[in-house]
């Protein structure tokens, strides 16, 4: 048998990976378009394993991995896996994923994740062998119902996610702080069911009616009475005194809008136990705060991740010696995105400094979140 070799696909693949494609997939194909795509964008990696073939110039195919990854945070994914029925057996699955966590980790990636058919077995019994391990069940994951796991691994020693958050979507433009909020009371007491019509009701407490355009977004003050009301012992770090998000609204009467609300909220915030700090929250702090068992919301600006600069809330759980663990509720017009891009996402201690300010004045605002003593987040 001629030997193997292994490299990253080129626009001249195409042809070739479509055929593979549709020799190894009877549905949910890539489609040309989607190849023609893929092996041209940065976020992404198509490895080809190849043969040499007697008497025929072009080498021929036998399997292809494609891995797409996040901007600036530290997680890749495997998309799609692919070998030629024909030379199964021969170990070249493994070693595409092999060398495509390789690949990833010099794009500075420290985790790898999947998703994965539940009656896959085979696939299932590799992934396990080869490291990764299950962290979520994804009950009708599949077009057709089936069931689907989520399968993660560390491709960088010692770094092991330390917790496994439940996300929870958003299901308007506008509510990514009560999402972010639902997430931190379900993290804080799994019993409590996440629900939108509680989503609406802290987006209608915690508004401060307009934002740049069409829906009003919640402010750090509205939020933490939302958090208070619910419950929770709340602590406010918040770089600034001044009313926020006010810059990106130039209309005077919406502007007299938010600042009556603004004014409102923090004198309701002065009647509670509500602890504000006008400062920033270190790095070394909220690493401390996270290990004392907090959750926290903190405000980024998505044009680190998407290029939209938009103020966007997110919710944090977790903390290691290089990475903090962002889950995003807000699922992005992306079609090779799904939820595991989300969910517990590892950023770099200094992406996340220069993620967590927004705007022209780089307003930071993070919201520490615990349970009061002795009295359940789900009592209200």
């Amino acid at each position: 048998m001629s030997p193997l070799s292994y490299r990253p696909a080129q626009s001249s693949d195409v042809d070739r990976l479509v055929a593979l494609e549709n020799l190894c997939f009877d549905n949910d194909r890539l489609s040309r378009r989607s190849f023609q795509r893929l092996v041209k964008q940065q976020h992404s990696l198509i490895l080809l394993a190849e043969q040499d073939q007697q008497n025929e110039r072009e080498k021929r195919v036998l399997g292809y991995i494609l891995i797409l990854y996040r901007s600036n945070t530290s997680l890749a994914r495997l998309y799609s896996l692919a070998v030629d029925p024909q030379a199964r057996g021969l170990g070249i699955a493994a070693e595409l994923i092999h060398r495509a966590e390789q690949f990833a980790e010099q794009h500075g990636c420290a985790f790898m994740r999947l998703e994965v058919a539940v009656d896959n077995q085979p696939a299932i019994s590799l992934y396990h062998r080869l490291g990764y391990h299950q962290i979520q069940q994804l009950p009708g994951y599949y077009e057709n119902d089936s069931d689907g796991l989520r399968m993660e691994k560390s491709i960088r020693q010692r770094h092991r996610r330390p917790v496994h958050t439940r996300l929870y979507m958003q299901t308007t433009p506008f509510t990514c702080g009560p999402a972010s909020l639902l997430m931190a009371l379900h993290h804080l007491d799994p019993g409590r069911p996440m629900t939108r019509r509680e989503e609406l009701q802290i987006w209608r407490e915690s508004t401060t009616i307009f934002m740049t355009a069409g829906h009003g977004g919640c402010s750090p003050q509205g939020l933490a009475l939302s958090a208070w009301r619910r419950n929770l012992q709340v602590e406010v770090y918040l770089n600034q005194t001044d009313v926020p998000f006010l810059d990106s609204v130039r209309d005077p009467e919406k502007k007299a809008v938010i600042e009556l609300v603004h004014e409102d909220l923090s004198d309701q915030l002065r009647e509670t136990d509500v602890k504000m700090h006008y400062q920033d929250l270190a790095i070394d702090q909220l690493r401390d705060l996270l290990q004392q068992g907090a959750v926290l919301i903190c405000l980024i600006s998505t044009w680190r991740l998407n290029r939209n600069k938009a103020p966007h809330w997110v919710l944090v759980t977790a903390a290691d010696e290089r990475f903090i663990y962002l889950t995003d509720p807000e699922l992005e017009h992306d079609p090779w995105l799904t939820e595991t891009d989300y969910l517990d996402v590892p950023i770099e201690f200094d992406e996340f400094a220069r993620m967590a300010a927004f705007g022209r004045r780089r307003l930071r605002c993070s919201l520490v979140l615990r349970p009061r003593d002795g009295i359940s987040a789900n009592k209200q």
